[in-house]
């Protein structure tokens, strides 16, 4: 149980790595040849998609580990509709709707700052980091696996 917890968390902050490493290439250039800016820049692509990677591998495991479980215990009935899928479902919970809310607000920045010409490119490269660090956040605090999370936090608080 405690490892479900673990390979939640370690795959939300994951996610949370990939998406906010885009800032990383503010730093980053391969036009000037300073070993420095090379580094930063092979280093944003490898946190991006290595981060990526890991985070769904290990949400990957902790789905399959929650649906033996499911078997084990015979709970595998849908119930209150907790097999919706998380990038569909909006404030299921208090966490889930305070990255719901995060969300909507970076979505309006985003798209705000799109018509504004004095709005550097920069700006909208936060934003957009941002926006894709919390839909990541949305989807997975609105996923069925945060709520079997939840429920074994809630059976060892019992």
């Amino acid at each position: 149980m405690k490892k479900d917890v673990f390979l939640f968390r370690l795959s939300f902050s994951l996610f949370v790595v990939s998406a906010l490493s885009i800032m990383l290439s503010f730093f980053g250039s391969y036009k000037n040849g300073n070993p420095v800016e090379i580094l930063f820049a092979v280093l944003t692509g490898v946190l991006f998609w290595g981060g990526l990677a890991a985070a769904i591998l290990t949400l990957i495991m902790l789905n399959n580990h929650r649906k033996t479980q499911e078997k084990k215990n015979k709970t595998n009935k849908k119930r209150n509709n907790s097999y919706t899928i998380g990038i569909i479902t909006f404030f299921s919970c208090k966490e889930a709707m305070i990255a719901d809310i995060v969300m909507i607000a970076l979505i309006i920045l985003l798209a705000v700052s799109m018509f504004i010409p004095w709005a550097g490119q920069d700006i909208k490269m936060i934003f957009a980091s941002l926006l894709l660090a919390a839909v990541y956040a949305h989807s997975m605090l609105n996923g069925v696996n945060y709520k079997y999370i939840k429920s074994i936090n809630k059976r060892s608080v019992e």
